[in-house]
């Protein structure tokens, strides 16, 4: 017979039973049927007698019932799925609004204005008014006049750019190869932020699944803390195993107040992506789910034709191939055609032809040549080839990187969809093996200190769950993004 069933441990069945209810009735009152949210080491333990059950003060019962009233205002948050997360961050989020910002002012740069001609108009007013004074030596006459001066010009300049050797086709499409640069970088800069909203989004799962599991512990250890009570003051059991259930006690209420620490922080962190109150809170009520597995050859493929760093390198090869192309245009001629209207009048009375008017039209073409400039030229073009040279070594580097960086990452996220099967299997075992433990110390058939360590491993094997579900999770995330296809559009987001 076990010490438990002995009769010297209870006086009787019916004193058992009454002890039991009066502790639930105690327990339910002082923490209105929740799970403990306080760290009882706050609660004082008499040890001049036998027990002395959770004597708070007043202060600590408003605070638990302050912190169940913002819990139950947070948890009645709508939930928003992932797909809502990524669009509201992509729309509102200022690192996308400065790239766009920049992506604008480069489609503003791509013109037709090296093509066209330019027309200038001018025109200038000239008046003049001198003293004169002359005298004669003959007579001693001296005769003084004003004599003023009037001249009045305008005109119209028309020029028009016909052969400068290309240059102005080199320029337009430079300009358009810019944007195609912004609107990868743009591109670029969404596609991150999609993958870090997942990676908030997906982190927040897995501290919800932390938080249900401490709470899960934590209800067991209080049941625990009970269960010692009792014995202790039927005389069954030493003080040591009810002050080592306090202190475990204590220990798990700490790590639930930091673990939903850390989901605080994480859904601050998943505000600030989407430019959303940052009190916003609980609205994240999902699972991770894993897409079918992707396959490596489909990847790399994708990945050559589709990775936003790679287009960017090709962009900026193609950039050095038209920044040769306007150095070799200085090598030819320039050919322009100019034409105008011109008009002039002057007033000028110390003349014998006081008034003079001309106007009419001019036209021509002018053809200009550099023949030497001190070898400017080649040097531009040698130093454009070897911009060009090195654009095509750093598209290979970059290429090299990215291809490596693809297969370890695909070499991670094999390993950890490996890793998912058994540490589900784990974390379920464990979850198991802890209920039969609690079953076991509520009959007295295992010590706390012993089912502590089942406390333990469950913890352990939930967290080492939910962390190569994750872990597979930002993998697969990951490789969507180095192969492109993190694309924002409707039904284009999968995650």
């Amino acid at each position: 017979m076990t010490p438990n069933n002995s009769p010297t441990n209870y006086a009787n069945s019916h004193e058992k039973n009454m002890y039991r209810n009066t502790i639930k009735n105690y327990t339910d009152r002082i923490f209105a049927k929740r799970i403990i949210r306080v760290n009882p080491v706050f609660c004082e333990f008499n040890k001049n007698v036998k027990i002395s059950v959770y004597s708070c003060n007043s202060w600590l019962k408003i605070l638990v019932l302050i912190f169940s009233f913002f819990y139950n205002v947070a948890s009645a948050q709508e939930a928003i799925p992932l797909y809502n997360c990524i669009t509201q961050a992509v729309e509102n989020n200022y690192t996308i609004k400065i790239q766009r910002n920049q992506e604008a002012i480069a489609s503003n740069n791509v013109t037709v204005s090296p093509f066209l001609p330019s027309l200038v108009a001018s025109g200038r007013q000239n008046q003049t008014s001198n003293q004169n004074k002359i005298s004669y030596a003959d007579t001693g006459e001296t005769i003084s006049y004003n004599l003023t001066t009037d001249n009045l010009s305008a005109g119209v300049a028309f020029n028009w750019r016909l052969f400068d050797g290309l240059a102005m086709f080199a320029d337009y499409n430079r300009q358009r190869e810019l944007l195609s640069v912004a609107k990868q970088e743009s591109e670029l800069a969404i596609e991150l932020l999609i993958a870090n909203v997942c990676n908030v989004y997906y982190n927040i799962i897995v501290l919800e699944n932390r938080l249900t599991a401490a709470k899960y512990t934590l209800s067991l250890s209080q049941e625990r803390y009970m269960q010692a009570t009792a014995m202790y003051t039927l005389g069954s059991s030493s003080g040591l195993d009810l002050r080592q259930a306090k202190i475990d006690l204590n220990a798990d209420s700490s790590k639930l107040m930091r673990q939903e620490e850390e989901l605080r922080n994480a859904y601050i962190r998943l505000n600030t992506l989407m430019n959303a109150p940052l009190d916003k809170f609980a609205y994240v009520q999902d699972s991770i789910a894993l897409l079918p597995k992707m396959e490596r050859e489909k990847l790399n493929s994708r990945t050559l034709q589709y990775n936003s760093t790679l287009l960017a390198a090709r962009i900026g090869k193609n950039i050095s191939e038209l920044d040769l192309k306007n150095a070799r245009s200085t090598w030819f001629p320039t050919l322009d055609f100019n034409a105008g209207y011109n008009y002039s009048w002057a007033d000028n009375p110390s003349l014998s032809i006081t008034n003079n008017q001309v106007n009419g039209l001019n036209w021509g073409f002018s053809l200009s040549w550099t023949l030497f400039d001190r070898l400017e030229t080649n040097r531009k073009v040698k130093n454009a080839k070897l911009e060009l040279k090195g654009s095509e070594l750093n598209y290979q580097l970059i290429e090299n990187e990215i291809m490596s960086d693809l297969a370890l990452l695909y070499n991670t996220y094999e390993n950890n969809l490996l890793m998912i099967t058994f540490e589900t299997e784990s974390a379920e075992t464990a979850q198991q093996t802890l209920d039969a433990a609690m079953a076991r110390y509520k009959l007295g058939n295992l010590s706390g200190i012993e089912f502590r360590e089942y406390q333990r491993n469950y913890l352990e094997a939930v967290d080492r769950k939910m962390l190569a579900l994750y872990q597979a999770k930002l993998s697969e995330v990951n490789l969507r993004l180095m192969s492109g296809e993190l694309v924002v559009g409707t039904d284009t987001i999968a995650l």
